[in-house]
């Protein structure tokens, strides 16, 4: 269950049984495991996305200490006795980390590595903790199960599970970092707007080629002839065209795909009874980060600029993940 307000990124699927509509299946695999149409997986049925507006008429004037305000009382009204953080080593669960620890709140930091991926990050996680004088639970996982998601597939949130259940840290609240700054894809949106200028069309077709393949191919030219496809890229220049009210042309690029990527990767969370936070999803939180100047934003130093004291250690590294297959 997710403890917070993420009413940004609230959707439900309508329950009942039926006839199994493959078009939804269709989309699913062209978006790389999520869908973005009132498309069910039975036949009849509707999702429902959230009906709010991210995108706001006017740039919000506010510098990034209101946002470290915006998050402590998000950490302090959901915080108990006993917390846990998946800390990656990536920017986002690092400043969640650094903001629990100067706010004295207590909390197991646990990190999944994987002696099968090249790209372990269990180094970065030691640097980070020693920086910040916290002990970390490491646990391994060199594969995860398969496992049948009726909707959205999200294997990262099922090995999160199997650790905190594994470990039985499964009763504690969870804080995670999801949609946070430092996972947000922009760096080629940026840096085809730089070359080429705004063209919402041809960015709308790089959301979906880059998320169909799992993050390969960026492409912005049509990749497919199928109408589910393109229906895909139809509701994408939608989101462009939602964004037009918004004055900052560069926050229209990095955060339009926000709020359907980010039903994406909350939705799981929701089905089951482990209590969830995520506090840069927080309504509040996230509809001032992205309508703050995007100058505060392209080159995610927006934590360093909240919390003048935070290490710099994730911003050495590219962020490569765990790399662990799913069997």
């Amino acid at each position: 269950m997710n403890l917070n307000h993420t009413n940004y990124f609230d959707c439900t699927f309508d329950p009942g049984h039926g006839d199994t509509n493959k078009d939804f299946f269709t989309e699913r695999d062209f978006l790389g495991g999520w869908t973005v149409s009132e498309r069910h997986p039975i036949k009849g049925l509707k999702r429902r996305a959230s009906t709010e507006i991210l995108p706001k008429n006017k740039i919000y004037n506010y510098k990034p200490i209101m946002l470290k305000e915006i998050l402590n009382n998000v950490l302090l009204k959901y915080a108990t006795d006993q917390n846990v953080i998946f800390l990656s080593g990536g920017k986002d669960s690092t400043a969640l980390a650094h903001a629990m620890k100067e706010l004295d709140i207590p909390f197991t930091a646990l990190s999944l590595y994987s002696d099968v991926s090249p790209t372990t990050e269990k180094h970065i996680v030691y640097q980070v903790a020693k920086q910040l004088g916290i002990k970390v639970k490491f646990y391994k996982l060199n594969k995860i199960p398969k496992t049948h998601f009726d909707y959205w597939i999200e294997n990262p949130y099922t090995a999160k599970v199997q650790a905190l259940k594994d470990l039985k840290l499964d009763k504690h609240t969870i804080f995670t970092g999801e949609i946070g700054t430092g996972e947000m894809q922009v760096n080629q949106s940026l840096q085809y707007t730089a070359m080429m200028g705004y063209k919402p069309k041809e960015l709308s077709y790089w959301h979906v080629n880059v998320c169909g393949s799992y993050r390969r191919y960026n492409s912005v030219v049509p990749m497919y002839k199928d109408s589910i496809y393109q229906e895909c890229v139809e509701h994408f220049i939608k989101r462009f065209e939602q964004w037009d009210r918004h004055p900052d042309v560069l926050n229209r690029v990095m955060f339009s795909r926000l709020q359907d990527e980010g039903a994406y990767r909350l939705f799981n969370y929701g089905l089951d009874d482990i209590k969830w936070v995520h506090p840069f999803a927080d309504d509040m939180f996230i509809e001032t980060c992205v309508n703050i100047p995007s100058t505060h934003k392209g080159r995610k130093n927006l934590y360093r600029e909240m919390y003048d004291k935070l290490t710099d250690i994730p911003w050495r590294y590219p962020k490569s993940g765990l790399g662990i297959p799913t069997v």
